[in-house]
Formats: C-alpha cells, sequence, structure tokens
C-alpha cells in the first residue's frame, strides 16, 4: 500500500504542477515585449524563435524604408531649390540674350559706322581712346555674361537631372523596401495564426482543468499610472499612456496605429518637440545621456544598426509600439539589445 501510493502522490503532485505551469503560461502577461507560447514543448520553442527572428526582420524593414523615405523627401526639396535657382538664371540669361540681340539690332539698322561715328564725334584724342574702351568693355561684359549665363545653366541643368535620376533611385528602393515588409508582415501573420491555435488549446485543456479544481483564474496586475513628471514632458507621457493598446502598424503616426519612432515623434510634438519619423535618426536629435541619467521621457534606443525606440516613463518601465501583431505597451525598459539614450530638446 505504501510502495503503490508514494508513486501516487508523486503522479498526482506531477499533474498539479504541470497544471499550475500551464496556468502560468496562459495567464496575461504585462511586463513583456512580445507575447510569450502557450506553452515550453520544441515546437512552440521553434515558432518563438522564428517569430522573433521575423519581428527583428521586420523591424531593420521599417527602418530602412523610413530612412529611405526620409533621403527622398530630401531630395525632392534639393531638386526644388535646384530648379528655382535654374528658373533665375534662365531669367538672366534671357535679359543679357535680349540686351545683345537690341544691339544687334541697332548694328544692322545703322550700320558698323555707328561705333566709328561714335568715336569720330570725341573732341579730342582722349576722348577717342576713352569711347573706345567703353566700347570694348560693352562688348566684353556682354560676351563675359552671356557665357556665364551659359556655364551656370549648364551646370544647374546638369545637377537638376543628377537629382531627378537620385530621386529614382530612392523612389525604387522605397517600393523594394514596402514589397520586403509585406512578405515579412505575411510570414509574420503566419506563425501568429499558428501561435493563436497553440493558445487556444492550451487555454481550452487550462479552463477544464480550472474548472475541475475550482480554481479561480489569476487577476492581471492593473497598469501603474504614469510617473509624476513637471513641465512639458508631462504632456508627453500622457499622450503615450494613452495610446496604450492601440495596434502597431508599420510607417503609422496615429491616431489609431503606431509603429516605434512614430509613437516617440508624436508623443514628443505634444512637448513643442520636431522628431523624424525614424529611430535611426532620432538617435541624432537632442543630447546623449546614461542609464542613470534616465528620466521620463528619454528615448531608448535599441538594435545594432538602430531599428527600435520606445519612451521612458520612469520606475524601470517604457512605452512602445512593440512589433507587427502586436500593439503599444507598457513594459520593462531594460528588456532588449539596447545601444543607448537620448533626450530631445528644442
Amino acid at each position: 500500500m505504501t510502495g503503490v501510493g508514494r508513486p501516487l502522490l508523486r503522479h498526482e503532485v506531477a499533474r498539479l504542477l504541470v497544471g499550475l505551469l500551464l496556468v502560468a503560461l496562459v495567464a496575461p502577461t504585462w511586463l513583456v515585449a512580445a507575447e510569450r507560447p502557450a506553452d515550453a514543448s520544441p515546437a512552440n520553442a521553434e515558432l518563438r524563435r522564428r517569430l522573433e527572428h521575423l519581428n527583428a526582420q521586420a523591424d531593420q524593414q521599417v527602418e530602412d524604408y523610413l530612412q529611405a523615405r526620409l533621403a527622398l523627401r530630401q531630395t525632392r526639396a534639393a531638386i526644388r531649390t535646384v530648379q528655382a535657382q535654374l528658373e533665375q538664371v534662365q531669367a538672366q540669361l534671357a535679359h543679357a540674350r535680349a540686351g545683345i540681340a537690341a544691339q544687334a539690332v541697332v548694328a544692322y539698322t545703322h550700320g558698323p559706322a555707328t561705333q566709328v561715328t561714335v568715336l569720330l564725334g570725341a573732341q579730342n584724342p582722349t576722348q577717342v581712346l576713352e569711347r573706345a574702351q567703353l566700347l570694348d568693355l560693352l562688348a566684353a561684359r556682354d560676351g563675359d555674361q552671356l557665357r556665364t549665363a551659359n556655364a551656370i545653366q549648364h551646370a544647374a541643368g546638369a545637377r537638376a537631372g543628377e537629382l531627378a535620376a537620385v530621386e529614382q533611385r530612392q523612389a525604387a528602393i522605397v517600393d523594394q523596401l514596402a514589397a520586403s515588409k509585406a512578405r515579412i508582415e505575411q510570414l509574420v501573420s503566419q506563425i501568429r495564426q499558428t501561435l493563436a491555435q497553440l493558445h487556444a488549446a492550451e487555454r481550452r485543456r487550462t479552463a477544464a482543468a480550472r474548472a475541475a479544481a475550482a480554481a479561480p483564474p489569476p487577476a492581471a496586475p492593473p497598469a501603474a499610472p504614469p510617473a509624476p513628471v513637471q513641465g512639458s514632458v508631462a504632456a508627453v507621457i500622457r499622450y503615450a499612456y494613452a495610446q496604450l493598446g492601440k495596434p502597431y502598424a508599420w510607417g503609422a503616426a496615429g491616431p489609431v496605429a503606431f509603429d516605434c519612432s512614430g509613437l516617440t515623434m508624436m508623443a514628443w510634438a505634444q512637448a513643442g518637440i520636431s522628431l523624424p519619423h525614424s529611430s535611426r535618426a532620432q538617435f541624432g536629435v537632442g543630447r546623449r545621456v546614461t542609464q542613470s541619467e534616465l528620466q521620463p521621457g528619454d528615448l531608448i534606443f535599441r538594435n545594432s544598426p538602430i531599428s527600435h525606440v520606445a519612451i521612458y516613463v520612469g520606475g524601470g518601465m517604457q512605452v512602445a509600439a512593440t512589433h507587427t501583431g502586436s500593439t503599444v505597451k507598457r513594459q520593462s525598459a531594460w528588456q532588449g539589445d539596447i545601444v543607448g539614450f537620448s533626450r530631445p530638446t528644442g
């Protein structure tokens, strides 16, 4: 009896531990960057590794896309500047040509003797020399003006053509990145569907175990209120908290969805500070700080090259638009590959 009872007791303890493990795994998690799988089976572990790999790829693709889009905007602005300069040069060129044409008309109408007449009308040899020098100077000036205008027009036209080619290349890069990102999101969606099926199966098994044990489901801890801050940064933190639960969408900057740099850009806009829509570009804005200097509102950057940014809200926590298939979350600020911190300044 005793020999049989002990194995049975060990068996029941093992079953209880498994049940508790399943409950813990499917309970809501509010401190993690991404959803955890329903169990630690090899199949789920492999799916989780694949999902994390795809999310990292997606982050890089999004950042590359945003960088290319910024470069495209800069290229178009440069083209507009060069075109304005080109129009100004063309106006100067037209004016110079009009003056030369007028001189040609005068020469045709009055003949080449006109200049001779000017010279003969001089009162003395000194005046003749002065008038001859003046005529030479005017002719040289008109010729120099025409040559200079032509040279400027040629250079500006070449520059405009070069920038137009750059714009075409940049546009092609953006299209390629968008297509690549769409393929990544498709794969992520497939994995999330598989994980959803596994979660559903585990929830059914856990619900049956709870019903058998009459154990109430564990309550998720409530989200802590924002850390108290002063001044304009308070508006940044309030805005970040107000977006919790909104879906992640690459390239989005609200109001219904965000990507990581879109969230930080719009949050700091509440304090009157303009940030570019790119985590890499945001890293170059403001003042670099250390982890020990970190204050609510500061930005936390991750990965090399940088592809993710979050807002520090105090208490070791951050708010971030996480990744494809997820939402804006409040989570631990110390997870992942942190590469730096910055404090945006006006």
